[in-house]
């Protein structure tokens, strides 16, 4: 399990996936969680998906990993033992991830049984 810290630098309003809303200038920190969303209007939802001990192609070697989900993009998120994903949302609502090992990853959104 691991828990989000989340700051928004942002002029949008996020929502929490427990309901507290997150102002401009404001913060939020999870529980220990498997699956998770920060969201808003403007920028949609991030998405924090528990992907366990389970290896995506070209993510780090780390043992646990979350899968972050945004605007098109994936990134997994590693770390061992108890993590910390910092999630930090700028004034132009681009994302910047810290407190784990990062590796960008493409995950076609739909898929072709060969």
């Amino acid at each position: 399990m691991y828990h989000v810290e989340f700051s928004n630098g942002s002029q949008a309003t996020f929502k929490a996936m427990d309901g507290t809303e997150i102002p401009p200038g404001g913060s939020w920190e999870s529980q220990a969680i498997g699956d998770g969303y920060v969201t808003s209007v403007q920028g949609g939802t991030i998405n924090f998906t528990d992907v366990a001990d389970t290896r995506i192609p070209g993510d780090t070697a780390q043992t646990w990993g979350v899968l972050i989900g945004y605007q098109g993009e994936e990134v997994v998120g590693r770390y061992e033992g108890g993590g910390t994903l910092q999630v930090t949302v700028n004034r132009y609502l681009q994302a910047t991830l810290g407190g784990m090992a990062f590796r960008q990853v493409y995950l076609p959104a739909i898929t072709i049984p060969q």
